[in-house]
């Protein structure tokens, strides 16, 4: 197995970058998740589980670029406030994660109903993270699923993981079998600890993606053993460096 591609998300929500190694700490993928978005009306993350837009706008260096093409400095001051504010309609601003960050997000459980019930959830202590420190699916899983579904569109970027394994095989949801197993991916040693549930965000319409209620009921069709779950969470056991064409392997 090796790894086909690696993927960071410098602000919460928006748009990744594809990159060729990520370092990764006990927190999990540096760098990644370390800007978020937050609305002031109640202090909580503004993710695209709730907030659409947010899937529209980019991170160029230390700059968030909105669709309009206004950049922002990574900065929270006065006029970055004012441009969030302006585009999402309300009070926002933006955070930087620390060790003592300690905040939640809204989500349905009903992803393709954007006007279901939100319930709160807090991210793991210190991180704008959902809920693990890395994210992680193989090629196999997409092109099982795009083989089955072919009405769908399958692309990488409407499941955000941090590393994409190509395991050598067309199984669908075979990373499925590794939950409590340990998998080395270069430098790093990961204990696979869950499947991912999946929110409203793969289905949503983002640059060159259209929207796609459909995947949700697809995800339960195809996923007999975790309806609606795709790729899985891990954590971090041994830290260090992982980079594309990196051998992975099951090491117990």
């Amino acid at each position: 197995m090796r790894v086909a591609a690696c993927w960071r998300y410098p602000v919460k929500s928006v748009q990744g970058l594809p990159v060729d190694d990520l370092q990764v700490d006990a927190r999990g993928v540096v760098g990644d998740r370390r800007w978020a978005v937050i609305d002031e009306s109640d202090g909580r993350l503004a993710s695209a589980k709730r907030y659409s837009a947010l899937l529209h706008a980019s991170v160029d260096g230390d700059q968030l670029v909105l669709p309009g093409g206004d950049r922002l400095e990574l900065v929270d001051d006065d006029s970055t406030r004012a441009a969030l504010s302006a585009w999402l309609g309300g009070r926002f601003r933006l955070a930087e994660s620390s060790p003592t960050t300690s905040v939640e997000y809204r989500m349905t459980f009903d992803p393709p109903d954007d006007d279901a019930e939100l319930f709160s959830i807090p991210a793991p202590p210190g991180t704008f993270l959902d809920l693990a420190p890395v994210h992680l699916l193989t090629v196999g899983t997409l092109e099982a699923c795009a083989t089955a579904r072919p009405d769908l569109d399958w692309d990488v970027r409407r499941f955000r993981p941090n590393v994409v394994v190509d395991s050598g095989t067309t199984e669908a949801f075979g990373e499925q079998a590794w939950v409590g197993r340990r998998l080395r991916i270069g430098e790093v040693e990961l204990t696979v600890d869950s499947p991912t549930v999946r929110c409203a965000m793969p289905l949503r319409a983002q640059p060159g993606l259209d929207r796609q209620a459909e995947l949700f009921g697809a995800l339960d069709e195809l996923n007999e053993a975790f309806p609606n779950h795709l790729g899985v969470y891990c954590s971090v056991v041994r830290p260090g460096r992982v980079a594309v064409g990196d051998r992975a392997e099951l090491v117990d």
